[in-house]
């Protein structure tokens, strides 16, 4: 009798000791379901992460800039480089919204060979190929307000913004070389090469707004329960001209970012 009554109560105990550890842990595990699995710590809706990121640009210029020679360039292209923070506001477990400003650099360079002709000191004319070149370097501050979309307990997020670029420094250079025959040089300058201007992008030219529209990737990696590194890649679309007087001159960004991210 004892036997069976110890029995029962090491079953009771047992009983409501279980009870005891699921009221203690479900309700846990119900929270875990509904927080963002985002990399650092698990933040509940309203959380706020901050984000310092840097990296490299690829930058496509589309068209290009109106040449001194009156000839029309094709696409040009050069690697630039960004760097700024961003603020993530957390939604809810599928979306969230970030604001991000960057300094970044839109430099492209942009080459045409194109048949001409020189004058030698003798008077005669001499049928040459000549390469112009057109070098510009121009840094931007980027704002861009947009939206996170989350894919579920992986770290793996898409982004969907719009941007404003605004100018802030800017330089361009056109020069012509002499590649084909070697050894003629330009008159003017006693060398195969000959520079038509070199000054500030804003100099002759009214600079503008460069809007765009956004799509990019990223993964956080969780560092401890607060932060996480987030590789991210951006194509950064164009949509208005680099100066107002050429309106087909535009730059197209592919940007590739390393950010920490830390939760607030």
């Amino acid at each position: 009798m004892n036997a069976g009554k110890s029995l029962t109560h090491g079953i009771a105990s047992a009983a409501l000791s279980l009870v005891i550890v699921v009221l203690l842990f479900v309700p846990d595990a119900q929270a875990q379901r509904y927080r963002i699995f985002h990399g650092f710590r698990q933040t509940y809706p309203g959380a706020i992460a901050v984000g310092l990121q840097a990296g490299g640009n690829g930058n496509y210029g589309l068209n290009g800039p109106t040449a001194a020679c009156n000839c029309e360039f094709e696409n040009g292209s050069a690697l630039g480089y960004h760097a700024g923070l961003h603020v993530d506001i957390f939604v809810n477990r599928y979306v969230g919204i970030r604001l991000q400003g960057l300094y970044e650099d839109l430099s492209t360079t942009y080459v045409k060979d194109r048949p001409s002709s020189i004058y030698l000191d003798d008077g005669s004319l001499a049928a040459i190929t000549a390469q112009r070149r057109v070098e510009s370097g121009i840094q931007y501050a980027t704002v861009s307000f947009g939206a996170l979309w989350f894919t579920g307990p992986a770290g793996l997020y898409l982004i969907t913004s719009a941007g404003a670029g605004f100018y802030l420094d800017g330089t361009i250079r056109e020069e012509e070389y002499i590649t084909d025959p070697s050894g003629l040089l330009y008159p003017q300058t006693g060398s195969n090469r000959i520079v038509y201007r070199d000054e500030k992008l804003d100099a002759n030219e009214e600079t503008a707004i460069r809007a765009s529209l956004i799509v990019g990737i990223g993964y956080d990696i969780p560092l401890g329960r607060a932060a996480a590194i987030a590789p991210e890649i951006h194509l950064d679309i164009p949509l208005t001209s680099v100066v107002e007087g050429n309106t087909d001159w535009r730059i197209a960004v592919l940007r590739a970012s390393l950010a920490l991210r830390f939760g607030l």
